[in-house]
């Protein structure tokens, strides 16, 4: 089994002083409007204010600011829809090291712009998260660092600084919604939030088409799915990574689904009444609060990434 991440204020406390520099302290914003809607006060953390338009620069910058001088200097590759390579590629520019990013076949045009626009060079590999890495991992075999997307301790502690800030800066959450991919973002916000506040429950949020984590969490087993086809390019995973279950498993209280429509819905009425600019996968934890499937006086939901294309945009216009 899997050694399970674990890690004390302390640690969190020092993996905040290490960014402090390096990324947006994002806010917690409110609308009337929203909360009417979902029936509760609805938070929302937005982590598409966040550099590179997503919560993924956390991690990726911890991973590089970790590294010793020798193996920055091998340059790193990694696999990525998109935030996640942007935020390598971000946090690479910054720090003076080479990267590689390898997207699947279908990836947003804004997002490979932006990689390419920061400095990361650009490999394709299918349309699955899994041949994605295994191309990335032959590339680090020839001498790069291999930086994964979520399924390691230095990502999860990045993004576990999400935690910390919403607790600070709303002490009396009664929930928070995390929608979820390979992990990364919903073990970091668990760890954090459980560590800091145990009573607060931590919901998993996927569309009904991408739910390997809820489905591993009903069966109590980590559990991997086909290809699924959802518009939320940024969960579109066979399967939570094994460090991402250990914590999901002891740590997350439930897992809710969406369907389709409910992001498109969701991602209308954050645009037009609340001026949020949501992808896809940022707006399928809204979504989970919006529709009813998560309770409680008061629920921070994470809008994890604003990075959506011109063209999806238009679309929202046609209800």
């Amino acid at each position: 089994m899997t050694a399970a991440v674990e890690f004390t204020t302390t640690e969190l406390a020092a993996v905040r002083r290490r960014l402090r520099d390096h990324i947006h302290r994002t806010p917690l914003q409110r609308s009337r409007l929203l909360s009417a809607v979902a029936g509760c006060e609805l938070l929302l953390k937005a982590e598409h204010l966040q550099r590179g338009g997503a919560f993924k620069i956390r991690g990726a910058t911890n991973f590089l600011l970790t590294l010793d001088v020798a193996d920055r200097a091998r340059g790193v590759v990694t696999a990525s829809s998109g935030n996640h390579g942007q935020a390598l590629a971000l946090a690479a520019r910054e720090l003076g090291v080479a990267a590689t990013v390898v997207v699947p076949e279908d990836i947003s045009a804004v997002k490979a712009a932006a990689i390419r626009d920061y400095g990361a060079r650009i490999e394709v590999a299918g349309r699955s998260s899994a041949a994605r890495i295994e191309r990335a991992r032959e590339i680090a075999a020839a001498g790069a660092v291999f930086v994964p997307p979520y399924d390691h301790r230095r990502i999860i502690e990045g993004q576990a600084t999400i935690g910390a800030e919403l607790l600070e800066d709303e002490p009396a959450l009664d929930a928070v919604a995390v929608p979820v991919g390979g992990g990364g973002l919903i073990s970091g916000i668990a760890l954090a939030v459980k560590l800091l506040r145990p009573a607060v429950r931590v919901i998993g949020v996927e569309t009904a088409a991408a739910d390997d984590a809820n489905q591993s969490f009903r069966r109590g087993e980590r559990v991997a799915i086909e290809l699924p086809d959802t518009i939320a390019d940024g969960i579109r995973n066979l399967q939570v990574g094994e460090l991402n279950w250990e914590v999901i498993r002891r740590r997350v209280d439930d897992m809710v689904t969406v369907s389709e429509d409910d992001v498109i819905a969701t991602m209308r009425l954050l645009l037009t009444r609340a001026k949020v600019v949501a992808e896809p996968t940022g707006a399928v934890a809204p979504a989970a609060v919006l529709t009813g499937k998560i309770h409680g006086a008061r629920v921070a939901a994470v809008v994890s990434g604003g990075n959506v294309d011109l063209s999806f945009l238009a679309r929202l216009a046609i209800p």
